[in-house]
Parts: C-alpha cells; sequence; structure tokens
C-alpha cells in the first residue's frame, strides 16, 4: 500500500476528541446517547474525550456511529483545524 493509500486509510477512522464533542453537541447527545449508538460503555466515551488513547476499532465504532446521525468530519489542513459540519438533509417529495 502506498504511503498516500495508508493515509486516507487511517484518516477512515480517525477521530478528534474536540470533534466527538463538537458532534455530540450538534446532535444534542450526551455522553450516553453516543455510548448506546456507538455500543460501547459511557466510560469508554469520556475517556476518549479526556483525551485518553482507545483501540483503533472503538474510535471508528464511534465515529461511525456519530456518521450514521448525520455528522462529517472535516480534516485539519493547513488554513484551520479538524472540524464538523452536519450532512444536509435530504428532501424527500411524495411518499
Amino acid at each position: 500500500m502506498a504511503h498516500n493509500e495508508r493515509e486516507q486509510s487511517e484518516q477512515s477512522y480517525e477521530l478528534r476528541t474536540v470533534q466527538c464533542r463538537m458532534a455530540r453537541a450538534a446532535l444534542g447527545w450526551g455522553v450516553r446517547d453516543l455510548a448506546g449508538a456507538a455500543q460501547v460503555s459511557a466510560d469508554t466515551i469520556a475517556r476518549f474525550e479526556r483525551g485518553e488513547a482507545l483501540q483503533r476499532s472503538t474510535v471508528r465504532a464511534i465515529r461511525t456511529a456519530l456518521e450514521g446521525a448525520g455528522c462529517e468530519f472535516i480534516s485539519e489542513d493547513d488554513i484551520s483545524g479538524p472540524g464538523m459540519r452536519m450532512r444536509k438533509q435530504q428532501v424527500r417529495i411524495g411518499g
């Protein structure tokens, strides 16, 4: 695997603690809400948000839960830090 491919693959599960807190705030979720959606303990979410290292699979589960709820994560670049935004809701017409 080339360096760029590996880097992109690793970004697919990367989630910063600040992004996690922003996403929970945007969703109106508490620690327990996210824990339930990610199928991890509330203590695991609290540890992650304090900056403690977690298994990659656990971080992936947290990110997947947040993305499933409509969050989109923005990588850090030379101009701005990491962030998040909500995906646009698709409007359904008809039934």
